[in-house]
């Protein structure tokens, strides 16, 4: 139907009484999927359309036929036009972006959510609709925010204010930088002020200052000393270039990022994500920032600190209590964090050069080996195109949409000769990888300055993140400062660690939380044969092997040398455990071990099979008939208690100084320690039920590992900083360095105590049970030849 046509056709409907009506506005692609939004507009006489619709004259006019004044829409060619009423003039617009944003537009209230096709294909999808769906249906149950209005700081006002700021409840505050020279462009204030004898007790005064002069930075240490709480978004970034420039915050206690973690880690954090969740009338404006009017730009800038001011009140009124516990357990963790990324590790720039010209030497001999193969000399692995072109021509045409490592792995599973070529492959782009992100040079530039070295005067720097992950557990990416590693994922082996080493007058060390996770699921499971093979004295590894598949325990270690002997099958066993651990499926077994481990594991075994996912279907079993309460007990309380709270709450008490004054271990453990909400469906979805059962170890490791963090970071690193520096948090383990007068302190052992944390459990069968996860220190190796203990000055040298 034309536009005309249409027009048309509405233009002789007859007038309907006014009836405060609803409209969902949507696409084609929307369809197939309006019975599932029917119920979210609770009773609200609905229409519905996913014909065409670009003008607003079309939709003003459809809805004044109707008595339509609210409006539920994925139509981006409306968003467009309403965006241009605006001033925010654009071709294109991505609901990503504006999904929750609310306009008003002659009398109708418009808002704009994700296609429909999220309720089905993203856990939260439902949730969140219908949250958005809600602000024009049920506008009553959302709070307004305050309004917004905002000063530029200058010499005249900048006294009165800053006054004025000493009496604010808290103050939101938030920078824009420049990536050249790390920067800072602006900062933005906003005061929260309440006032209980007037009609609108909250109230925020929102202020920015440019900071383009030593006078303006003098006045930001004066704003940042204010006694009043701060709140920031992911305030790490903000706090690192504030550091950078001398101006640290004083009392930053709030940050709204981590308390929406704390609350919903599923859902995103980003401050945009979390306006339009907990404000009604707001709409998108990350995109203004790109202008280059200063005074727009700091309007901008206005409008993020005044979003985190007043986000942060929502969420103090809104949060349970379980998620307000959450906070108190992670937020501090932001000042270890703060510490260890600032100080970073020394990078050895002569190793560096090194270890990159062996990586290209070993890439570039793998890929000659690769071209004499398949007789093609310039052929690019590199290529998706080339490589899609070979799996065809190796007889996997109905796999080659993708050259991925998945794909590749799936096509060596057809033929040995595709084995060999596609492992070829995928080895020639490790080194690649290698090389390109974890062995950059300035050399590598080619005209862009992020293409060069990694190296901040002369230092690996990386950023650690405790709102990162879904269990606790620190995430990492590279520093704030465009630079730097994903510590966390550095490879294993030598090729990258040797070229990171201690500084002067330092050693590094790296200590360890032993079989942490095989630990925790034990006990949370209540398996008593799991607890007694982890716990005991014997190789851990090495007992799964003898009980998995039948080989005496003394043929696969020795006790009294502390040797394997028989490092395949150990091996094997290892990989089992942890994949069965997690509820691990056969194809991702086949994909985690590799098919070379996988044709290992059968040759060893003596097995028939020849399928590599029969060989993995086998593998997994004997870990199952091995410890069965793990899927018939642990796995069906996870699947009962989501589906029952829609949460899982973790039932341990961590022994530490703190909780011991101040709680009981059964007391406590029937409150909960962490809680994660679930979206997912773990009794409906298998990807589901595999990340919930992970969650539970995961979590309660990452919640030891963190306590301890804090402990090092109080206890060992504030009161030693010439002896001892705090450097990361990698998976398991915490990586310092130390002096040998560090080492005369103990500072190391002191490491070691503070990871070893009692902790009290109460299993899935509601028994109580008390365990410590042992740590090992590793602080350097035997030489080879001498047999001397060496201590490390290369990270290399901890593993």
């Amino acid at each position: 139907m034309s536009t005309t046509q249409l027009l048309n056709q509405l233009s002789n409907l007859p007038a309907q009484k006014p009836q405060n009506n609803a409209l969902f506005l949507g696409t084609w692609a929307d369809k197939d999927y309006l019975t599932h939004i029917k119920s979210m507009f609770s009773g609200v006489t609905t229409y519905t359309v996913c014909e065409p619709v670009k003008l607003l004259t079309q939709l003003e006019l459809y809805c004044s036929k109707r008595s339509i004044t609210r409006v539920v829409s994925t139509n981006t060619d409306i968003l467009v036009k309403l965006l241009a009423l605006e001033g925010n003039v654009k071709e294109s617009a991505a609901l990503s972006d504006y999904a929750g944003s609310l306009f008003t537009y002659r009398g109708i209230e418009i808002v704009f959510i994700d296609p429909l096709a999220q309720l089905l294909t993203v856990s939260y999808g439902r949730f969140i609709t219908q949250r958005y769906i809600s602000k024009v249906i049920n506008p009553l149950s959302w709070p307004e925010a305050t309004e917004f209005k905002w000063t530029l700081l200058s010499p005249e006002n900048i006294s009165e204010i800053y006054a004025q700021f000493h009496n604010a409840l808290v103050i939101g505050v938030d920078i824009e930088t420049v990536r050249e020279n790390c920067a800072i462009r602006c900062i933005g204030y906003s005061a929260v002020f309440i006032d209980r004898t007037d009609r609108t007790p909250i109230r925020t005064v929102s202020v920015v200052l440019p900071m383009d002069s030593d006078w303006a930075l003098a006045w930001v240490r004066k704003f940042n000393s204010l006694p009043a709480a701060k709140v920031l978004a992911n305030g790490k970034y903000d706090c690192s270039y504030l550091l950078r420039f001398n101006a640290p915050l004083t009392n930053w206690l709030w940050d709204v990022q981590h308390m929406f973690h704390s609350w919903y880690s599923e859902l995103p954090k980003d401050l945009a994500f979390l306006n339009a969740f907990f404000l009604r009338k707001v709409v998108y404006w990350k995109d203004l920032a790109e202008t280059n009017d200063i005074e727009q730009y700091c309007r901008y800038n206005a409008m993020d600190t005044w979003a985190t001011v007043n986000v942060w009140v929502q969420q103090l009124l809104q949060a349970p209590a379980w998620a307000k516990k959450n906070y108190v357990l992670e937020f501090p963790l932001v000042y270890p964090c703060l510490l260890a990324e600032m100080t970073g590790l020394k990078r050895d720039m002569g190793r560096l050069v090194s270890a990159r010209a062996d990586v290209d030497a070993k890439e570039s001999s793998s890929l000659q080996s690769l071209r004499a193969m398949i007789d093609v000399p310039s052929f690019n692995p590199g290529s998706h195109v080339q490589v899609k072109s070979l799996m065809k021509v190796l007889g996997c045409a109905d796999i080659a949409d993708s050259s991925g490592e998945k794909n590749l792995n799936k096509a060596s599973y057809r033929h040995p000769l595709n084995a060999r070529i596609f492992t070829k492959i995928l080895d020639i782009r490790g080194w690649r990888k290698l090389a390109t992100t974890y062995l950059r040079l300035d050399s590598d530039k080619e005209g862009k300055k992020e293409n060069g070295s990694k190296e901040f005067n002369g230092r690996i720097l990386y950023a650690l993140n405790p709102h990162g992950t879904d269990t606790g557990r620190l995430a990492s990416r590279e520093h704030h400062f465009w630079t730097g590693l994903q510590i966390q994922n550095i490879p294993r082996g030598p090729e990258v660690k040797q070229t990171i080493c201690a500084d002067d007058g330092f050693y590094l060390g790296e200590c360890d939380l032993e079989q942490a996770e095989s630990r925790d699921t034990a006990n949370i499971a209540g398996d008593t044969s799991l607890i007694s093979a982890v716990s005991g004295d014997r190789d851990f590894h090495s007992v799964n092997c003898s009980a998995f598949f039948g080989v005496p325990y003394e043929s696969i270690y020795d006790d009294a040398v502390g040797k394997t002997l028989n490092k395949g099958l150990r091996d094997v066993a290892k990989r089992v455990n942890h994949g069965a651990n997690y509820n691990m499926g056969a194809f991702t077994l086949v994909d985690t071990m590799g098919l070379e481990n996988i044709f290992k594991a059968r040759s060893l075994l003596n097995l028939k099979m020849t399928d590599p996912k029969k060989i993995a279907e086998y593998l997994l079993a004997q870990f199952h008939k091995t410890y069965p309460s793990i899927a018939g007990k642990y796995y069906v309380s996870v699947v009962n208690e989501i589906g029952t709270t829609s949460r899982l709450t973790s039932r341990a008490f961590h022994h530490t100084e703190y909780n011991l004054a101040h709680y009981s271990a059964v007391g406590y453990i029937e409150t909960g320690d962490w809680t994660r909400y679930c979206f997912g469906r773990p009794d409906k979805n298998k990807l589901d039920l595999n990340s919930y059962v992970a969650h539970c170890p995961q979590s309660l490791n990452a919640r030891t590992l963190n306590e301890a963090f804090l402990k090092v970071f109080y206890e060992i690193a504030l009161p030693n900083p010439e002896h001892f520096r705090l450097h990361a948090q990698i998976h398991d383990s915490i990586l310092f360095s130390y002096t040998e007068e560090g080492l005369r302190k103990n500072l190391p052992d002191k490491v070691r105590e503070a990871m070893e944390i009692p902790v009290t459990i109460r299993d899935v069968s509601g028994t109580y049970r008390d365990f410590t996860v042992p740590a090992a220190l590793k602080l350097g190796v035997k030489d080879k030849k001498t047999g001397e203990f060496i201590r490390a000055k290369y990270w290399s040298e901890t593993e």
